[in-house]
């Protein structure tokens, strides 16, 4: 019982640990994403080959040398942020094709040089955050001949020797974290060579061991490196004057990111600046908190710096800061200056003057009103005379004043986007240099001619406009999606429109026409709207915008159907629309065409094969067989007489006297004397033959082409089969061939070939012996 229970038991508790066990995700089918997985160890590889493996953010504790034998393609491998203590030294030797190491964030206390010794193709490296003192081994990098970025160092870090960056000289970016660092040994990093990116944190050796950061700058500082410093705090001024060992070396770039800056320490960097070649300067990410400046500016040469970023710069008593102090010193001579996400709200009209080689201003994400911006701009008196681009985005703003920008002859870019414009007014004035407006995002609801005529690019995506339809001659790029436009906008007023972005809109279709209309056009872009998939737009998706060299930059799989419903959700690119769909009125012609061919065809066969007649006669014929039959006692005539009315004159002028007039006389049934006058012809018929004992047919030419003695003759047919009534009797008038007489009396013509038939004489001695045998003929019972 034992035995069976756990048998039943295991396959429960094997599939209830595959349910619970980690979940690695394939993406583009060369990474394998294993992270936060809760991995203890290294996954057995997968069945395919892969290119690229992230381990990151599992317990794993140690890496086996069997680890990644069956890894040999990988590529990149990212092992940061587990518990790393121990990796055995053959561990990475199948990894030849490696590109990227990332060991960051583990517990690794000593670094092995057997690790890198087979990783000829590495040419990024992650070494940040561990618990080594040193870099351990000599030569510990001697193998990386490629290694293009190494970043290293942690709050462990405490040594760095002359001989720990042998045989790495094309190093193209270093990340260096020494913010504990106790001992550097001058020339260390010198040996690696000019590098392009350096990154420093020496929170702790700024404030305590200046000779160190001295000697780590002049080694790394060059012409054409730029210097990053991270996670550094800069209390005074004298902070920044190690700074001036790297300017000495010629840096032209330095970036102070994620750091705390006082306003002392700022000015101290602004107070050593104009000996220096910093062209580029940027702050952020950044707090600085106001303390007394004193008397520091005293350098009367501006600096050299022309490019400078503030972004993501934090104030804390912002509305106590002098702003005027803050950037006087860089203004003149500036060219590019971004304020991004830093709180501004103003920025006076006086100080336009200092910028007046200004050619990019970036004030975006800040708090910039109507009327801060009209003050910085002058009120459009002009100022920023050099001022090429201006962007102003995510502000304030609630209006749209051009007025402000009409002096500006070299402005060619405003982005107004993200503020909250509603209106547009009816005409504007804006300078006849600008060929870049972006406006998206303004909670506009209709477009005017305020539009400046000079622009190449437009931008109105994620609007509430719900058409566009201004002329705009010298347009190449139009942006307008996220709105409720429902048509296309109109081709021939776009003659140079080269693209345009018009998805997540309410268009359900455009054609040919309105493509054609563009002269220019060559990239559309309009997914996302609710299509009509009728087999004309389906037709020109999928295959006719070649005729217009118009490319689908978005691909036919985001181009969805709303209806018919039958396809509403599928890709116009899976659609399967039948002829008839696609070419209805043709395809009913050629159904009624077809339906009409059928019909003549049938009606040709059954003219052919007399189907009418067939038919009709079988009626008569069922009719016939509904009426109660007449006794013989109750006939009426001897005989009835079907005969051609041709040949009627030798019906009255011989058969009539001489057979109603003989002794004893017959009494004969006519039709144009004895039939009811007024009833139906074939009921006339079929009374006559049943009311008369024998049927006599007076044959001739005639008589064949008759329509009413073939329906007399027929009727008889059916009598004669039916009944088995043995009543005709047959008359020639004159010889006829039997083929003669239609096919639709094949029974009758065998009759004739097997029954006797009276002939009228040539020779008129043999009439009376006529007249005789065809008396016993009528007699006869």
């Amino acid at each position: 019982m034992k035995i069976l229970m756990f048998l039943v038991l295991m396959p429960l508790m094997h599939q209830s640990f595959s349910l619970s066990s980690p979940q690695c995700h394939f993406y583009d089918e060369t990474l394998w994403n294993c992270s936060n997985q809760n991995l203890t160890k290294v996954p057995a590889a997968p069945p395919q080959h892969i290119t690229q493996l992230d381990l990151s953010f599992n317990t794993v504790e140690m890496i086996l040398q069997d680890d990644f034998l069956a890894y040999a393609s990988l590529r990149s491998l990212i092992l940061g942020h587990n518990k790393i203590k121990t990796i055995q030294g053959p561990a990475f030797v199948p990894l030849t094709h490696l590109e990227t190491l990332d060991l960051s964030m583990n517990q690794l206390a000593a670094l092995s040089a057997d690790w890198f010794k087979n990783l000829f193709s590495l040419q990024h490296l992650n070494l940040l955050g561990n618990r080594y003192k040193s870099l351990g081994e000599v030569d510990l990098f001697q193998p990386l001949k490629k290694l293009k970025t190494l970043q290293f160092g942690g709050p462990y870090l405490q040594s760095v020797r002359e001989t720990d960056f042998s045989g790495l000289t094309g190093l193209q970016e270093l990340v260096f974290d020494g913010k504990n660092l106790l001992n550097y040994t001058e020339g260390s990093l010198r040996r690696i060579g000019p590098i392009s990116r350096v990154t420093l944190g020496l929170h702790g050796s700024f404030n305590r061991n200046r000779p160190l950061v001295e000697a780590v700058l002049s080694d790394v500082a060059h012409p054409t490196t730029t210097l990053t410093f991270t996670e550094t705090v800069f209390f005074s001024k004298y902070n920044m004057y190690p700074l001036q060992v790297a300017f000495n070396c010629g840096i032209t770039g330095i970036i102070f990111r994620n750091v705390i800056m006082t306003t002392s320490a700022w000015m101290g960097l602004l107070n050593i600046l104009p000996d220096s070649n910093i062209s580029t300067l940027a702050l952020e990410d950044a707090k600085i908190h106001l303390l007394p400046l004193g008397d520091i500016w005293t350098k009367k040469n501006s600096s050299q710096v022309e490019v400078a970023v503030f972004k993501n710069v934090d104030i804390p008593q912002f509305l106590n800061f002098p702003p005027v102090f803050f950037l006087k010193p860089l203004l003149r001579g500036l060219r590019r200056v971004s304020l991004q996400n830093s709180k501004v709200f103003a920025l006076p009209c006086e100080s336009a003057a200092d910028f007046s080689e200004l050619e990019y201003m970036d004030v975006s994400d800040n708090f910039f009103s109507d009327l801060t911006l009209s003050n910085m701009m002058c009120d459009g008196r002009g100022g920023l005379w050099s001022l090429r681009t201006l962007n102003v985005s995510r502000n304030h703003l609630r209006s749209l004043n051009s007025h402000l920008f009409t002096k500006l002859e070299n402005l060619t870019s405003i982005d107004m986007s993200g503020n909250m414009l509603h209106v547009m007014p009816e005409t504007c004035n804006w300078p006849p240099s600008l060929t870049f407006l972006n406006l998206s995002s303004t909670h506009l609801t209709k477009v005017t001619s305020c539009l400046p005529p000079s622009l190449h690019i437009l931008d109105l995506s994620n609007n509430e406009l719900t058409v566009f339809n201004v002329g705009l001659p010298l347009l190449t790029e139009l942006f307008i999606t996220g709105n409720k436009i429902s048509i296309m906008p109109v081709g021939r007023l776009y003659p140079r429109l080269v693209a345009i972005f018009i998805h997540n809109n309410n268009i359900q279709t455009f054609s040919r026409n309105d493509l054609g209309a563009f002269d220019s056009l060559k990239s559309l872009e309009a997914a996302g709207n609710t299509y009509v998939c009728s087999c004309d737009f389906v037709e020109l998706v999928t295959s006719g915008l070649t005729e217009h060299r118009v490319r689908i930059e978005d691909g036919l799989k985001s181009y969805i159907c709303n209806s018919p419903d039958a396809f509403r959700g599928t890709s116009v690119a899976d659609v399967r629309l039948s002829a008839f769909e696609c070419h209805a009125a043709l395809s009913f012609s050629l159904l009624c065409l077809g339906l009409l061919v059928v019909c003549l065809l049938i009606a040709g066969l059954c003219h052919k094969f007399n189907v009418a007649w067939y038919m009709e006669m079988t009626w008569a014929w069922l009719r016939a067989k509904r009426k109660p039959k007449l006794k013989k006692g109750a006939l009426e005539y001897d005989a009835f007489v079907s005969y051609s009315e041709m040949d009627s004159g030798w019906v009255d002028a011989h058969l009539v006297p001489e057979l109603e007039q003989s002794e004893p006389p017959l009494r004969l049934c006519l039709h144009k004397r004895d039939f009811n006058p007024g009833g139906w012809i074939l009921d006339n018929i079929m009374d006559a033959v049943e009311k008369s004992r024998k049927t006599l047919f007076v044959l001739s030419q005639h008589f064949v082409q008759s329509e009413w003695c073939k329906y007399e003759l027929d009727y008889t047919h059916f009598r004669l089969f039916d009944q088995n009534d043995d009543t005709v009797v047959l008359i020639l008038l004159e010889p006829i061939d039997k083929e003669t007489i239609p096919k639709k009396f094949c029974r009758l013509r065998r009759v004739m070939n097997s029954r006797t038939y009276l002939e009228w004489p040539d020779d008129d001695n043999q009439v009376d012996r006529f007249w005789q045998s065809l008396r016993v003929a009528i007699k006869e019972h």
